[in-house]
C-alpha cells in the first residue's frame, strides 16, 4: 500500500467514524436479539461474523425460531437485501474493470452508510479511459477504509450484545434504541423524491397488513416500494429533484 492510498484508507476510516455511535448501538441490539433467540453462542457468533446484515439477520430470527423451513427464511433475506442490488448496480460502474474476487469482496462489504458516503463523494463513475490510467485506485481505498470501520464497529457491537445479552435488563428500551439507529440508517438515504415515495409506501403497507402471519407484511412492503421507486424514479416531471 502507497503512502497515497494509506491516506484514502485512513480518511474513508474516518469518514465512517463519525457514524460510530449508530452503527455500534444497531450491532448491539442485533447481538441482543441472536442471544435472545434460539441460537446457540456459536451460532450467533457464526451469523454476526459471516451473515453480517442486521436488518436480514433480525427477519430470519423469528422464523428460524417458528421452525420454518429454509425456503421462507431464505425469500425472506432476500427481499430484505434487495437493496444490496442496488447498491451493488451502483458500484459497478466504478469498479467494473476490477477482478471478480475483488468486485465480490468490495460488493459483500458494502453497507448502507459505505454505499451512500463513497455514492456521494464520488457521484459520477470513470470512463473506461480513466479506468485504465487509474495506477492508485483511490476511491477503492477509500472506500475500503469505511467498510474496515464499518465492519469493525459492526462486530464489536454486535458480539458485545451476544457476550452480554443477560447483563442487559430489557428497561433500558433496547428495542427503541434499536429503532432510532435504523432509521439514522435510513433517513439520510432519502436524497431523491422516489426514495422518499418508496419509504412512504413501505410504512404504509407494513401497518396496513401488520396482523399477516410470518411477518409477511415486511415482504409486501418491500414489494410495493420496490414498484413505487422504480415508477417515481422514471417518472419526468416534478419527483425527481
Amino acid at each position: 500500500m502507497t503512502p497515497e492510498q494509506r491516506q484514502a484508507f485512513n480518511e474513508g476510516a474516518r469518514e465512517m467514524s463519525r457514524s460510530a455511535v449508530t452503527i455500534l448501538t444497531w450491532g448491539l441490539v442485533t447481538g441482543i436479539a441472536m442471544a435472545k433467540s434460539t441460537l446457540t453462542l456459536y451460532e450467533a457468533l457464526a451469523m454476526s461474523l459471516f451473515v453480517y446484515a442486521g436488518v436480514s439477520q433480525l427477519a430470519a430470527l423469528p422464523l428460524i425460531a417458528a421452525g420454518l423451513p429454509v425456503w421462507i427464511i431464505l425469500v425472506t433475506s432476500f427481499m430484505v437485501n434487495l437493496r444490496f442490488v442496488i447498491f451493488s448496480l451502483g458500484l459497478q460502474a466504478h469498479f467494473a474493470y476490477l477482478p471478480a474476487w475483488r468486485r465480490i469482496l468490495l460488493g459483500y462489504c458494502t453497507a448502507d452508510f459505505s454505499y451512500l458516503f463513497f455514492m456521494r463523494r464520488y457521484p459520477t463513475p470513470p470512463t473506461m479511459a480513466e479506468q485504465r490510467k487509474n495506477k492508485t485506485h483511490l476511491p477503492m481505498y477509500w472506500l475500503m477504509g469505511m467498510q474496515f470501520t464499518n465492519w469493525a464497529l459492526w462486530q464489536i457491537g454486535s458480539i458485545t450484545g451476544i457476550l452480554f445479552a443477560n447483563q442487559i435488563p430489557n428497561s433500558w428500551g433496547l428495542e427503541f434504541a434499536g429503532a432510532i439507529a435504523l432509521v439514522a440508517i435510513i433517513v439520510p438515504m432519502l436524497d431523491r423524491a422516489s426514495a422518499r415515495w418508496a419509504a412512504v409506501t413501505a410504512a404504509a403497507v407494513a401497518v396496513m397488513t401488520y396482523g399477516m402471519p410470518f411477518r409477511l407484511n415486511i415482504l409486501l412492503a418491500i414489494v410495493a416500494a420496490i414498484l413505487v421507486g422504480m415508477k417515481t424514479d422514471r417518472s419526468p416531471k416534478g419527483l425527481v429533484p
